[in-house]
């Protein structure tokens, strides 16, 4: 898949035209420069012949769907108030293509959003560490994975060994300090939910 953009100008930023595998999308290049590194350097790169400025020199994004090209401009072009209402993987999405394409502040409204979602916690684990999110927003996901009494052998497997093992290593703390409170057959669900959180910083290296 391909997407072209091309921009129009009616004034300093004026709308301009994306074409997505083969799909024109006619778009505000101001969004592009002023929002993305990637989209700066591309431009100047691109020159004359492909900065999308005319149809005859579209601005040329390669490995992107329409549908996802679409979320992306979603962003620009709702209104704030609709973003409660967009579903997990429609955040996805947007994240994948804003880490991309080096949107960072994008990359942080998608984080905001996606906080306020209901995630399974492997779910969640997974998705920010393919993205490199800030790994005390796992804290609560951590929690609750040390509270459960086993997990998944598919789960395991999805989470990767070092994160599996540090959860283990978590678990054990927290009943060595179940243990040490007076709790009869600890487990690590009995560690009080801050003790869980000092524990885990210290195991993932959290400051």
């Amino acid at each position: 898949m391909h997407v072209f953009l091309l921009f129009i100008r009616d004034g300093p930023d004026k709308p301009a035209a994306n074409q997505v595998a083969g799909t024109v999308f006619r778009v505000h290049k101001y969004f592009f420069e002023r929002e993305s590194e990637y989209f700066r350097e591309g431009f100047k790169a691109a020159g004359p012949q492909g900065d999308g400025q005319s149809d005859q020199a579209a601005f040329r994004l390669d490995d992107v769907k329409i549908s996802e090209f679409e979320r992306l401009l979603w962003v620009f072009y709702n209104p704030q108030y609709m973003y409660d209402e967009q579903p997990m993987d429609h955040w996805i999405t947007i994240l994948d293509l804003a880490t991309r394409w080096k949107f960072p502040g994008v990359r942080d409204l998608t984080v905001r959003q996606l906080q306020k979602l209901d995630m399974k916690p492997v779910e969640r684990i997974i998705t920010y560490d393919k993205y490199n999110l800030d790994k005390s927003l796992l804290l609560p996901a951590y929690i609750l994975l040390c509270k459960q009494p086993s997990r998944s052998v598919e789960d395991g497997k999805r989470l990767g060994m070092p994160t599996v093992l540090k959860i283990n290593e978590a678990r054990e703390y927290a009943q060595r300090f179940a243990a040490e409170q007076g709790c009869h057959s600890p487990t690590s669900a009995d560690a009080e939910d801050q003790e869980l959180v000092e524990i885990l910083k210290d195991v993932f290296g959290l400051s």
